[in-house]
C-alpha cells in the first residue's frame, strides 16, 4: 500500500498557494508540487488534496494511505461530508477520484510526521513568490 503524504503553502490567508505530494511505494519515492494561483489555506489544502489522488493515479497506483495535518480533510472524508459551501466542489471531484481506487484510507498525522510534503510545498512557494518580485 502506497503512502500518500501532502500539504500546501500559502502567502497570506487568501495568498498566493502551492501544495506538494510525496509518494512512497515499495520500490520509489516521488515528489509533485503544483501552483494553485490565489486562495485561502483551506481551498489549498483541499486543492493538494485532489492533485494528491491525481498523481497517485497516474502512476497507477490503486491502494493508499493518505496523510495530511489538516484535521478539517481528514474529519470531512471521514464523516463522508463537507459542512462548508465552498470546499463541496473539491470534496465531490475527491470522491470521483476516490472511487477509482481499490482501497484509500485517509489519516491526520500532526505536522511534524508530514514535514517532507511541507518542506516541498515552502519551498516552491519562496521560489514562485522570489520569482514574482523579479
Amino acid at each position: 500500500m502506497a503512502k500518500i503524504y501532502f500539504d500546501a503553502a500559502t502567502a497570506g490567508n487568501p495568498g498566493e498557494s502551492v501544495c506538494a505530494v510525496v509518494i512512497i511505494t515499495e520500490d520509489e519515492r516521488f515528489h509533485f508540487t503544483k501552483h494553485l494561483g490565489e486562495m485561502d489555506n483551506h481551498s489549498a489544502e483541499w486543492a493538494s488534496f485532489q492533485f494528491a489522488l491525481e498523481c497517485a493515479l497516474k502512476h497507477n497506483i490503486s491502494t493508499g494511505l493518505v496523510y495530511t495535518d489538516s484535521k478539517l480533510i481528514e474529519d470531512s472524508v471521514n464523516r463522508g461530508n463537507v459542512k462548508n459551501e465552498k470546499f463541496k466542489p473539491y470534496y465531490n471531484e475527491i470522491i470521483k477520484l476516490e472511487q477509482k481506487f481499490d482501497l484509500l484510507f485517509v489519516r491526520w498525522v500532526p505536522r511534524s510526521q508530514n514535514k517532507e510534503a511541507n518542506h516541498h510545498a515552502k519551498n516552491t512557494l519562496y521560489k514562485i513568490i522570489k520569482h514574482s518580485k523579479k
